[in-house]
């Protein structure tokens, strides 16, 4: 059986279901979740996982309806991550392909230099600088 085939197989099924091999096992298919998203991103940098971003969302206290402004120059693990956190209601700050589009503005932005934009002052819940000097940043947050 041929890849080709058997992702055409896939298209369409519900998550959830079970595809069977014709060599015999099976394979779940599963929803893309940032813990699954965390495991298959291309890493141009070191990441954090999946116990540090949980970590990082409990300490920041990250709940449903919060604002958070977050600077980094990575993959968008943490990204994803802090969305699901704030979802349905909180924003953090163009993941289409992950469908967190609307939970997420993303923007480039020298933050060590000319700070976060003033549209934010006083509002933000949590600030998550993950950059290489981040106390730069500091007095922007």
């Amino acid at each position: 059986m041929s890849l080709s085939f058997v992702c055409f197989y896939w298209i369409g099924k519900p998550f959830g279901s079970i595809i069977f091999s014709s060599r015999g096992g099976f394979v779940y298919l599963l929803a893309s979740t940032p813990e699954l998203w965390t495991l298959v991103l291309s890493h141009r940098t070191q990441i954090l996982y999946i116990a540090d971003i949980s970590f990082v969302i409990m300490y920041l206290e990250v709940v449903p309806g919060c604002l958070v402004l977050e600077s980094r120059t990575g993959s968008g693990s943490v990204t994803t991550s802090f969305a699901r956190a704030v979802a349905p209601t909180g924003h953090v700050e163009d993941f289409e392909r992950t469908g967190i589009s609307t939970l997420v503005t993303m923007g480039v932005r020298d933050i060590q230099g000319e700070g976060f934009p003033d549209q934010f002052s006083g509002l933000a819940d949590s600030v998550f600088l993950d950059l290489p000097e981040p106390w730069l940043a500091i007095p922007s947050a």
